[in-house]
């Protein structure tokens, strides 16, 4: 009974949660009976346990076997269908990643019409990939038990703020904001990610949040810090050298406001982080969207150009550039990055 596997390929990695098996087969008279109900993948467990990955009952017409087969020109050979392994070389707790040591054997049976099931006419044994998307953030989805249908709170909701900030942010607020001492308010601050090493370091920091979880876990590690109300700052004109707006103004329904108060309280340089809107325009040949910027509570998106027009109402000298490169590349390799950062001073 001569069957072939073109897909996966001996020697080349898969990932077990999502593979695409591919081939022909003929099976002579079972074929002109038109006897088979399904084509299945299946391997055995680490308990020794059988696994069903993936199944098809379509089969369409591959010129290249029926030639070389010689069979008629109508004839059904060809197959394709996507396998996933439900608990891939998982026994452990917590659940260890794959590992190419581990590698995956599984064999094509045929499922006739009754109900039985053929000797393997193939057999494959591929490498796994070094690691299980499942612990990856969202990795829930890749899970078969998932079965729930995602809302979109479950998909674009606000996540919870950072205990850690960036370390290609925390250099740019050294290298901006000068050598202390230098008071610096931070606008938005939430758990205080950028605020530990710039005390440590000597600056007089002061966040400002308005979520009360936040200044709770503010409050619970020392650090200094004021609840307003998200419109006005309980602070005397200029009181600081410097402010900090870190992925702040994407979420705000007036950030033309909450702009003009930091300028009140820090007139002479503001620094702020965005996520970086024209990412739109060079991935739309990848058909990729930042998921960073679906979030559910984001109100603006911004250009430098837009962010720069925003910063230009207070402040007279606005820097524009970027941090945090992108994992994709524009089609023509150029890189692309995440965010915007802006330098916003008045001499």
């Amino acid at each position: 009974m001569p069957a072939h596997l073109d897909a996966p390929v001996p020697g080349t990695p898969v990932d077990p949660l999502c593979f695409q098996l591919r081939g022909w087969l003929w099976l002579d008279t079972l074929h002109t009976q038109t006897a088979i109900a399904s084509l299945e993948a299946h391997t055995t467990a680490p308990d020794g346990t059988d696994v069903l990955l993936g199944f098809t009952s379509t089969l369409y017409a591959r010129p290249d076997v029926t030639a070389a087969l010689s069979l008629p020109p109508t004839a059904l050979t060809g197959f394709e269908f996507f396998c996933h392994h439900p608990f891939p070389f998982v026994s452990p707790s917590p659940p260890l990643p794959f590992s190419p040591s581990l590698p995956l054997t599984l064999t094509l049976h045929a499922r006739l019409s009754d109900g039985s099931l053929t000797p393997p006419l193939a057999t494959v044994t591929v490498p796994t990939i070094a690691r299980d998307y499942r612990q990856n953030h969202f990795g829930i989805l890749l899970d078969q038990r998932t079965t729930a249908i995602q809302r979109r709170a479950n998909i674009f909701a606000e996540g919870p703020s950072l205990a850690e900030g960036s370390g290609e942010v925390a250099m740019l607020l050294r290298r901006h904001l000068g050598p202390p001492p230098c008071r610096v308010l931070d606008v938005g601050c939430g758990l205080g990610s950028y605020g530990r090493s710039l005390l440590t370091d000597g600056y007089a920091w002061l966040g400002a949040e308005v979520d009360a979880a936040d200044c709770a876990e503010l409050a619970r590690l020392s650090l200094p810090h004021r609840h307003v109300d998200g419109r006005s700052l309980p602070f005397a004109d200029a009181s600081f050298d410097a402010a900090l707006c870190l992925e702040v103004l994407e979420h705000l329904d007036n950030p033309a406001a909450v702009l003009r108060e930091i300028h009140r309280v820090a007139p002479r340089k503001l620094l702020v982080s965005v996520p970086n809107c024209e990412l739109l325009g060079y991935l739309w040949d990848h058909l990729a969207t930042p998921w960073h910027m679906l979030e559910a509570d984001h109100k603006n998106f911004y250009t430098r150009h837009s962010l720069g027009a925003l910063l230009g109402q207070c402040y007279s000298q606005v820097e524009l550039g970027f941090h945090t490169p992108y994992p994709l590349r524009t089609v023509e390799g150029t890189p692309l990055h995440y965010h915007l950062f802006a330098i916003a001073t008045n001499p």
